[in-house]
């Protein structure tokens, strides 16, 4: 039995000795060196990814944690009871990331006074130093949230740090930073913005409408009005409901007076002729009737839709024919505009109505006149 059990341990030796000497075969060798690589590579790639999940596991233990004891305090003091702070580990870099982005989504779902409140949080923690070192980070992700940050501050006195970050070639990193300097003083930023808007052609039209509304007409007007008397640009032109309409009358007149009856214009030249439409309804005055009313026949349905809005500011009895040409046109928008403009029109009574809808030929154009009598109802 003992002879049995020597002679399997030599065998398996000898075959272990076969195992570890190369073949002769170069092809063979290369072949048992790929397949070491392999399990090599094999078993570093899965040594570093159970490495990577105990490390995230840990962090994300440690947030829930930081969580569960900050978020409390951070509702505590919103509500104003200012309760005592534990130490913030000034060491953890993770720590203050974690509690400003608690911080700015609490900011995002408040209004009010209880903005103020979570500002007072935020200084009482003296975390300005930490944000305005973000603005230097290499990270994008870690710049943004610095600059949400100072948008909800809105302190004027990081201005020299914010301003730069307006020329990154990030489009979204530059608007974030010309939203906090609108924050912080709109008039002073609508001055800085405005030129930089005409040379960024990647600020998108709709985002600095939204920055010029959030700065007020009375901050935006004075620079627009600057740079349409050094070049009327039609980017520039596309904003002329933030300037005063009696100084941008002539502006808009002018725009609408060399409007292309075509539907070959620019997404640039749409908006200023929309704009400009905006602008005139406002003025209320006689003398732009004729051009509001050219622009019904422009091919572009949003331009008609404008000019049915513009025409409804300053509409009287006489204008009915107009509105109801317009309930037959092709596209849904216009005939709703006209419908309603119709139902508000001065002086028409429900049966007028009733009898204008009865003798529609155009079913589509009766129904959104019907609709707009029910709702006026």
């Amino acid at each position: 039995m003992l002879s049995e059990v020597v002679a399997l341990f030599e065998l398996f030796v000898a075959a272990l000795r076969q195992l570890t000497v190369l073949p002769s075969d170069p092809a063979l060798r290369l072949a048992v060196y790929s397949a070491i690589a392999l399990a090599v590579l094999t078993l570093v790639v899965m040594f570093n990814v159970l490495v990577l999940s105990e490390l995230a596991g840990r962090r994300q233990r440690r947030r829930a944690a930081f969580n569960a004891r900050w978020r409390p305090l951070l509702t505590a003091w919103s509500l104003g009871e200012r309760v005592d702070l534990p130490p913030l580990n000034s060491h953890r870099d993770e720590e203050r990331f974690w509690l400003l982005l608690m911080w700015v989504n609490l900011q995002r779902q408040l209004r009010g006074g209880t903005k103020e409140k979570l500002n007072t949080f935020f200084g009482h923690l003296a975390l300005d130093t930490y944000v305005a070192s973000l603005l230097d980070n290499r990270r994008a992700h870690r710049r943004l949230l610095a600059l949400a940050c100072l948008r909800h501050v809105g302190e004027e006195r990081h201005w020299m740090s914010v301003a730069p970050l307006v020329t990154s070639s990030n489009p979204v990193e530059s608007l974030a930073a010309a939203d906090v300097l609108v924050a912080m003083n709109p008039e002073r930023a609508m001055r800085f913005l405005v030129p930089f808007y005409i040379q960024r052609k990647d600020w998108a039209y709709l985002r600095f409408k939204a920055l010029c509304k959030q700065a007020g007409r009375t901050a935006a007007g004075p620079p627009l009005l600057t740079a349409l008397e050094q070049s009327p640009h039609p980017r520039i032109v596309a904003l002329l409901e933030w300037v005063a309409p009696s100084s941008a009358a002539q502006w808009a007149r002018r725009s609408l007076l060399q409007l292309p009856a075509s539907m070959e214009l620019s997404r640039e030249q749409r908006d200023a002729v929309c704009a400009s439409l905006r602008c005139l309804a406002e003025l209320h005055s006689a003398q732009d009737r004729e051009l509001i009313e050219q622009a019904f026949n422009h091919p572009l349905p949003q331009v008609r839709v404008e000019a049915v809005l513009a025409l409804k500011r300053q509409a009287n009895e006489a204008d009915e024919a107009q509105f109801m040409r317009m309930l037959s046109d092709p596209s849904w928008w216009v005939r709703q505009a006209a419908a309603d403009a119709l139902v508000d029109l001065p002086g028409i009574n429900k049966p007028r109505l009733n009898a204008l809808s009865e003798g529609l030929q155009d079913r589509y154009g009766r129904d959104a006149l019907r609709r707009a009598i029910a709702e006026k109802r």
